[in-house]
């Protein structure tokens, strides 16, 4: 927290990123239109520590500028705090969170609709141990998309306004001073306002591993299990393994390569098809030619096999969704960086009318300490 006032700490940032031409604003198969874009993000930190208890939260506001297609622009508006408290073996916490945005849901929703997400939930740690935890956590969450949304003749608030409820308690073991190994096992179940149909229950056993700078790879991992259950029998059931992580390593100070994995099953706004299973890679590599200048190149693939029928092995299509980037960085100054990006990004289908090219190139500004 760079500035301080007593126990409070604050720290501003400012970000203008997308600033420049995307040739394709809609992702459009057949009638591709380009137009100049920016968004701004004013975003504030602040932490407050008093005695054992540390409140912390942050607000940003995200304004979407287009320069043709005044009906895209838009103001978003994110915020969050969470309540820390630590009674020594006992370490119970709270935390919620509301981001109100018209940004893509995800690489298979085409249209920027507005939504308004609200997450909150309680948990605790407990240490039994000089090097083991027990992890207990509750969340609830709710999507609702504008009644007005509608995309390829689905109303989205049909579709995907819903709640989830999430209970979680596992084991967390310190094997090293950098190495945190636990195995978590949650229940989780989503229902859906409009489309009882779609309502399911969901057990994951997820083992995770974490490990922290200075070792030699740093990030998460987690490699685990889900048993998807439809409760409507015309849902297909799902099991099989999920993952999400993030790993990173360094060479020389000067090279940094990073992996990004997901896997897991995802809610579609279609009728025809309710879910998908979206499996997903993100590298990404970045070179420091010198201490104020960086290059950086990054290739990934979303791959989203989609379920229908009675049967989860049934899939109904696939659609590939690829992004390639390159980018140079110029740090003016130890707080303010600037940038140039060209992106090229493509999705296909076994529908014709999915498949979409675009490319965008693309100026950045980042302030902030």
């Amino acid at each position: 927290m760079p500035f301080r006032f007593g126990p409070l700490g604050v720290s501003p940032t400012l970000t203008i990123t997308n600033f420049g031409i995307d040739s394709n604003v809609f992702n459009d198969p057949s009638n591709p239109q380009r137009d100049f874009t920016m968004t701004a993000t004013p975003k504030v930190q602040a932490r407050l520590r008093s005695g054992r208890v540390l409140l912390s939260g942050s607000l940003a506001t995200g304004m979407n500028y287009y320069q043709k297609f005044s009906d895209e622009r838009s103001v978003d508006y994110s915020a969050d705090g969470r309540a820390d408290v630590d009674l020594g073996w006992f370490k119970p916490y709270g935390f919620m969170s509301r981001l109100d945005t018209h940004e893509r849901l995800n690489a298979e929703l085409d249209l920027r609709a507005p939504r308004v997400q609200n997450d909150v939930g309680i948990g605790a740690r407990l240490q039994t141990s000089s090097r083991t935890s027990i992890v207990l956590d509750s969340r609830h969450s709710k999507l609702s998309f504008d009644e007005a949304a509608v995309f390829d003749g689905v109303p989205l608030s049909q579709t995907l306004n819903s709640t989830t409820g999430i209970l979680e308690t596992g084991v967390e073991w310190r094997l090293t001073p950098l190495t945190t190994f636990s195995v978590l096992a949650s229940h989780q179940q989503d229902r859906f306002e409009q489309s009882p149909e779609r309502d399911s229950n969901t057990v994951r056993v997820m083992p995770t591993i974490r490990l922290e700078a200075p070792a030699i790879v740093q990030g998460t991992l987690a490699v685990g299990y889900r048993w998807f259950d439809g409760i409507n029998p015309q849902l297909p059931d799902y099991s099989g393994v999920v993952f999400k992580g993030l790993v990173g390593h360094t060479i020389a100070d000067r090279t940094r390569i990073e992996v990004q994995l997901s896997r897991d099953v995802q809610y579609s706004f279609e009728e025809v098809d309710p879910y998908y299973l979206t499996t997903g890679m993100r590298a990404t590599l970045t070179q420091q030619l010198h201490e104020a200048l960086d290059v950086r190149l990054s290739v990934g693939r979303e791959r989203l096999d989609y379920r229908a029928g009675s049967s989860a092995l049934d899939s109904s299509r696939v659609d590939r969704a690829d992004v390639a980037s390159v980018g140079v960085g110029y740090r003016v100054h130890p707080t303010l960086r600037v940038g140039v990006d060209l992106e090229f990004a493509r999705r296909t289908s076994d529908r014709a009318d999915r498949d979409y090219d675009r490319t965008r190139l693309m100026g950045s500004v980042a302030y902030g300490f």
